[in-house]
């Protein structure tokens, strides 16, 4: 009975289990920064913070949009780009997986480019 049991959850989570969300790149983490700084950081129109800071960008299939605003100066958005793991095309093997991977997210990734934001501000006419 007691090998039943022990197979029985190895079967389960073996089919429950995403090979993105397991191998793949899972950091959300993004780091702000702004000239000049001690600007206001929005997320998704969301205060964060200000300048520098570190955010966990949610799992999620868009980008994600980072607001900057600071008296004086003109307010600066820009985005946080995601790109596709391809550990995910594991997933064709294993459906289940592609279920977990996408319902958490862990199927994109911040994209490389946008590990590190800088934004310069424009002073306000």
């Amino acid at each position: 009975m007691k090998q039943l049991v022990i197979a029985t959850s190895l079967v389960l989570t073996l089919l429950t289990a995403g090979c993105a969300s397991i191998c793949g790149d899972n950091s959300k983490i993004v780091h702000v920064n702004s000239r000049p700084g001690n600007a206001s950081v929005y997320m998704n129109h969301m205060p964060v913070g200000e300048t520098p800071v570190t955010v966990t960008v949610p799992s999620t299939w868009s980008p994600t949009l980072l607001t900057f605003k600071k008296k004086g100066y003109q307010t600066e958005t820009t985005q946080i780009n995601n790109a596709f793991q391809p550990v995910g095309l594991v997933n064709i093997l294993f459906w289940p997986g592609f279920i977990v991977d996408a319902v958490s997210g862990n199927m994109m990734k911040v994209a490389p480019e946008s590990r590190n934001i800088n934004v310069d501000l424009t002073k306000s006419a």
